[in-house]
């Protein structure tokens, strides 16, 4: 999807305006706060119920734990699990329906309206209670129905539809219509979904008066048997009578099937009590093929996903070992959806200590997951070369800023390990997830002059923090999914937790484990909402 602004619409009854969604990197909230982008104040809707974001150049719609929760298509979303979106989808929000509009669809075929809106009578029908028909409308239902469920395409539906109900009336032309825009005014446009006969739209308009009618929700009509013939403007036209039937998925009126003739008489009786029952089995087909496009969709995200975990598993290393002088543990944690976490040790040129890094690409996805290799493996290079920590930092967010796409960066920390010395040379790129953990398990903060993250600006200088290492001191990384990982009552873990779980701890292993623990403990049965990247490390000398 293009970097071009989308339209939020509410359709039906949704009490609010279509809303310009720029891509911009902002999210934009659906709820019922005041502070939503997008506010429905529904006692059903959630204060903070879903959200869009344009991420990696897609955009994607997340339930954000919403308690009567959001559909896509008709299908329902797992709470805190991003869904791409495409032009035309439609997004639920008991009791309303918003439809995702992307650009202007410069390529739709526009239907002019006509000076036959100026006059006319619309006659607004309820569903016929009448169950008589003719032996060829109800030999066309049973056979059309058939052939219009079974279809496989939007155009396959709408064509055959069309068809059927020339066929099964007297109407002369059939069209499926829908509107591009919010409302049904003489501004809005409309894109021709189908006709029968092809071609039919050329010269002959047709009503915004009986599509606005329409729009309600229920069938409509202009008749010359009742009040049409005072309709100067209809019958300048040619036309003898219309009707159009809206047709629904969900509660929401997502076409219109509008039929007219041009020549003789036709009972409207007979065509609505006929096009109603096609029009609820074109809904009912068109919501089916929506569901099936989404599972397809689904299908390649989660591959997208399987991809990326396994760049990211490969990247990520042993979860235990040393280097030099260095011993470390580490755990990853994989979440609902693939992030960018980064972690490596690297033999420093002494042969005695280690380079370690951990760090957090923006974004989740495949995107996010190859730039994370591409950044290991320029780091990796760097420090083979003998490059030392201070200089091989901003030559790397040197490179994210030549490499990585508009907005994204990564938060990182890089501890150069001089084993002689006992001391570590720290670099924080706007990460701050750290803490020292003593010999006998108590824990200290570190305070380091931190930077900006890697990639946001070019040739930006990292301050050295020197960290002394005092016998059995273990040097504590995590991710922000740790930090950041909420309950059940949107409560997150934070830094105070995960220090409170390491009081006591004596080895690395120890220390990986009890956050691993805190963290299962913390979520309960909620999904990770990121990828958890937990590390220790100590001298080899130092172990007891």
């Amino acid at each position: 999807m293009s970097n071009e602004s989308c339209t939020l619409v509410p359709l039906g009854s949704c009490p609010a305006s279509a809303l310009q969604l720029q891509p911009d990197g902002k999210t934009c909230i659906i709820g019922r706060s005041a502070g939503a982008s997008f506010r429905l104040d529904h006692q059903s809707i959630s204060r903070q119920h879903a959200s869009l974001t344009f991420l990696n150049g897609r955009w994607a719609i997340t339930d954000l734990g919403s308690r009567h929760g959001t559909t896509l298509n008709g299908v329902s979303l797992e709470a805190r699990v991003p869904m791409p979106l495409r032009g035309g989808d439609r997004i639920g929000v008991n009791p309303w329906s918003l439809r995702f509009d992307v650009g202007q669809n410069e390529g739709a075929t526009i239907v002019q309206s006509s000076a036959m809106d100026s006059g006319g009578t619309v006659i607004v029908m309820a569903p016929s209670k009448e169950k008589s028909q003719a032996q060829i409308q109800l030999d066309l239902l049973m056979t059309s129905s058939v052939s219009i469920y079974a279809a496989t395409t939007e155009v396959g539906i709408v064509t055959e539809v069309a068809k059927v109900c020339v066929e099964g009336t007297k109407c002369e032309r059939a069209l499926i219509v829908r509107f591009l825009e919010s409302g049904v005014g003489a501004g809005s446009r409309m894109e021709l979904m189908g006709a029968w006969p092809e071609g039919s739209l050329k010269n002959r308009p047709v009503s915004r008066t009986l599509l606005s009618a329409a729009a309600k929700g229920k069938p409509v009509r202009l008749s010359e048997d009742d009040s049409f013939g005072e309709a100067q403007s209809i019958v300048g036209t040619g036309v003898n009578g219309a009707a159009c039937i809206p047709i629904m998925m969900d509660s929401s009126v997502e076409a219109y099937l509008y039929l007219d003739h041009f020549q003789g008489k036709v009972n409207y009786e007979e065509v609505l009590s006929f096009s109603q029952a096609i029009g609820r089995w074109t809904g009912l087909s068109l919501m089916k093929l929506q569901r099936f496009e989404l599972e397809s969709r689904q299908r390649e995200l989660l591959e997208e996903l399987a991809a990326a975990r396994q760049v990211q598993e490969r990247m990520m290393g042993a979860t235990a070992g040393n280097q030099g002088d260095v011993v470390w543990a580490m755990c990853s944690i994989p979440g609902q959806v693939v992030a960018g976490d980064i972690f490596g040790v690297h033999r420093s040129p002494t042969q005695l200590g280690a380079t370690v890094f951990l760090g957090d690409v923006s974004g989740k996805g495949l995107g996010p997951g190859l730039l994370m290799a591409a950044i290991t493996a320029h780091l990796e290079a760097q420090l083979s070369a003998g490059i030392r920590a201070e200089k091989a930092i901003c030559d790397l967010s040197n490179f994210v800023v030549s490499r990585a796409v508009s907005g994204q960066f990564a938060t990182f920390v890089m501890a150069e390990v001089d084993a002689a010395a006992r001391k570590i040379n720290f670099f924080d790129a706007g990460h701050g997830y750290y803490c020292v953990v003593d010999r006998v398990g108590n824990v200290k903060q570190i305070d380091v002059d931190g930077g900006i993250p890697i990639g946001v600006v070019e040739d930006f200088l990292y301050e050295t923090t020197e960290i002394p290492l005092a016998k059995g001191d273990r040097l504590i990384l995590y991710s922000d999914g740790l930090a950041e990982q909420r309950n059940d009552e949107g409560e997150m873990l934070g830094p105070d937790r995960v220090a409170a779980a390491l009081v006591g701890s004596l080895t690395c292993e120890d220390d990986v484990n009890r956050l691993a623990e805190l963290l299962k403990a913390f979520a309960k049965n909620l999904k990770y909402a990121d990828d958890v990247t937990i590390a220790s490390l100590m001298l080899a000398g130092d172990v007891t």
